[in-house]
């Protein structure tokens, strides 16, 4: 059984010229983990940071914070870190994760980026719809994690709607379940009909992210649930 190895992430926001601007970093396409796409700043959780803390949430906000320094030289204080998403990597894959996702936000007047030009080849602070859109259009690959986050603050146009936003609810631990057929990669999430029993075709509530490889689209599916339903359709990049 693959080991699940312990990480950090956050979603670095900023206001700037009457929008949300989010910070996406490049990874170095040598990387054996996602390398070549666009994700947030952000690592695995040392040993030592989980020796020195009394929980796994504390340790995770510490790598979270050292992590972004070591990406991209910026500072943010691990108190202002609102955990937001969990994430755990799918049985199947040959790497698996458990991440931790923070939002925090950074002063405009401080956000000067410099990366090491070896792990991280790239940045961009970008809107999260813009990074949607770039997505759609092939201009940038990324992660479902990475992709339902943007997706989830998309419409917000300051930090402060964003905090709103996230601080009305509280953080969600995701298992998703992957099933391939027919040319889709299926990843089915808790609240789906087929997530228990892994059988995409299960009639019943949609909680779901389809990749068409030979389409080379994708489409988020989530009705039966509090939200309604939110679609986002369009090209991506694989």
């Amino acid at each position: 059984m693959t080991k699940i190895k312990l990480a950090s992430t956050i979603i670095l926001c900023r206001d700037y010229k009457n929008s949300l601007e989010v910070l996406l970093v490049k990874r170095n396409k040598a990387l054996a983990f996602a390398g070549g796409l666009w994700v947030f700043p952000g690592g695995k959780i040392d040993k030592n940071e989980l020796a020195h803390c009394t929980d796994e949430l504390a340790a995770a906000k510490l790598a979270a914070v050292r992590e972004l320094k070591e990406e991209t030289n910026l500072n943010i204080d691990r108190k202002e870190l609102l955990f937001f998403r969990h994430w755990t990597t799918p049985v199947n894959e040959p790497r698996r994760y458990a991440t931790y996702f923070f939002f925090g936000s950074i002063d405009n007047n401080v956000t000067e980026v410099i990366i090491d030009d070896s792990e991280i080849k790239d940045f961009e602070w970008i809107t999260p719809q813009k990074a949607l859109d770039k997505l759609i259009e092939n201009k940038m690959s990324m992660m479902l994690p990475t992709i339902l986050s943007l997706q989830f603050i998309r419409k917000c146009k300051t930090v402060k709607e964003a905090k709103t936003l996230i601080l009305k609810e509280k953080p969600i631990f995701t298992l998703p379940v992957i099933q391939i057929e027919n040319g889709k990669i299926i990843s089915l999430f808790e609240g789906d009909a087929g997530y228990d029993s892994g059988i995409a075709s299960t009639k019943g509530a949609r909680h779901r992210f389809t990749i068409d490889i030979t389409a080379r689209s994708f489409n988020f599916e989530f009705h039966d649930c509090a939200e309604g339903i939110v679609p986002i359709n369009g090209g991506m990049h694989l």
